[in-house]
């Protein structure tokens, strides 16, 4: 997740395997931070049962959940060296297999769900690609959503931050670019790390779409939320391509179609969940803090100064150009009356 990405998502997929079954020959062991009960939760474990049945028992899933097979780091280590062979990350796992998918989480790149939704439809060969050549199979995006500043001060503007501790998702270029620039106190975190920092005032600031505020209780410790979309955040599912080649074709072929059918409806759920849950977090006391246009224009000068030093570093100048292309073809389309 980058400037205000997580989430999240971040942010991630607790799994389970059907235990009623026998194990299939293909057993694809899959890790992720994200905690029981998610919408992404029940998604894969969906798909386990959809590829369990469609190929007989041949392939299926072993969850690993909630982190206890460590963060999206330590998951990625394992996957080189053999222990597991995929996962459901947020934007820090999938960024270090393929950085240009920073491109997308750029802040104030997105006005809207469907420019999001054309820009992937766009790029989509050219993320498929990016993964494979970087040794995955991508099986769909995991949506996470627009993330907000969630606080204990009230934050309007980007001076309102350089009072406060900045939760910094560790080791993610566009936040270290960003909160540099911005002369911002940053405290490097990995997501699991973030709820206790921010118990014990270690953190004062953190950012995520409404519905990973809720999942990871980050909402429990702060006072408000800063109605303002800073970014758009995408997971994903991807298994290593020296496992998935190990498949059948035809197997391999059942699992990217209902893979990419429950993930579309995943994407689908979590917009309406991110909806639901921004009233959730007014129901639980939370203050909606409102930015004018003088101090939503603090960011947007803060990310236009940083863009020039990211764009050719962070994430590619190709998927730059290729993104900011379909934008503007996107918003010269007149809309349907």
């Amino acid at each position: 997740m980058t400037f205000f990405n997580f989430h999240l998502t971040l942010v991630s997929l607790l799994f389970i395997a059907v235990p009623a079954r026998s194990q299939p020959d293909r057993l694809l062991k899959i890790a992720t931070l994200a905690p029981e009960g998610s919408s992404w939760v029940k998604t894969v474990r969906s798909i386990d049962i959809a590829i369990r049945d469609a190929t007989e028992g041949r392939v299926g899933f072993k969850i690993y959940p909630g982190g206890v097979q460590g963060d999206e780091k330590v998951v990625l280590r394992k996957i080189r060296i053999g222990q597991l062979h995929g996962g459901g990350f947020a934007g820090l796992g999938i960024s270090q297999i393929f950085p240009d998918i920073l491109a997308l989480e750029m802040p104030f790149l997105f006005n809207s769900y469907a420019e999001v939704d054309y820009v992937l439809d766009q790029m989509d060969e050219f993320y498929q690609n990016g993964y494979q050549e970087s040794g995955y199979e991508f099986l769909g995006w995991a949506e996470i959503g627009f993330v907000h500043i969630l606080s204990k001060q009230p934050v309007k503007s980007v001076g309102d931050i350089r009072s406060l501790k900045v939760w910094q998702l560790a080791d993610e270029p566009i936040t270290e670019v960003l909160f540099r620039l911005a002369k911002v106190q940053s405290v490097p975190l990995s997501i699991p790390d973030v709820l206790l920092g921010l118990q014990t005032s270690l953190i004062d600031v953190v950012y995520a779409s409404p519905s990973a505020a809720i999942v990871l209780q980050w909402f429990t410790r702060v006072k408000h939320v800063t109605d303002l979309p800073i970014n758009y955040t995408l997971g994903a599912l991807l298994i290593q391509k020296k496992a998935f080649n190990k498949i059948p074709s035809a197997d391999q072929e059942h699992l990217r179609r209902i893979a990419k059918e429950h993930m579309a409806q995943l994407g689908n759920q979590i917009r309406k969940e991110n909806q639901e849950a921004m009233k959730v977090l007014q129901t639980n006391g939370l203050s909606i803090v409102h930015s004018g246009p003088i101090e939503i224009d603090t960011f947007r000068k803060l990310v236009s100064s940083a863009q020039t030093e990211l764009v050719g570093t962070a994430f590619s100048n190709d998927a730059h150009k290729q993104i900011q292309h379909h934008i503007a073809q996107f918003r010269k389309t007149p809309s349907p009356p």
